[in-house]
């Protein structure tokens, strides 16, 4: 079981293993899992993923990218 949780530090929202003790952020902090608000659960990776990015994207619109030619 895989849990979406937040960062509290940076506000992005990542996932983790239900039974993981902690878990690091791209930002660089730390995160107590355990201690963390549990915002969806899923039974494997690939649809946690699924839910952290309609998760991101709900929060913080579609990623844009630019090009550098």
């Amino acid at each position: 079981m895989y849990l979406a949780i937040r960062c509290p530090n940076c506000a992005r929202f990542l996932y983790a293993e239900e039974h993981q003790k902690t878990r690091g952020c791209p930002c660089g902090r730390k995160i107590k899992v355990r201690r963390m608000r549990v915002y969806a659960r899923a039974n494997d990776e690939r649809k946690a993923g699924e839910i952290v990015r309609f998760l991101q994207e709900k929060e913080f619109g579609t990623p844009h990218f630019r090009s550098y030619n």
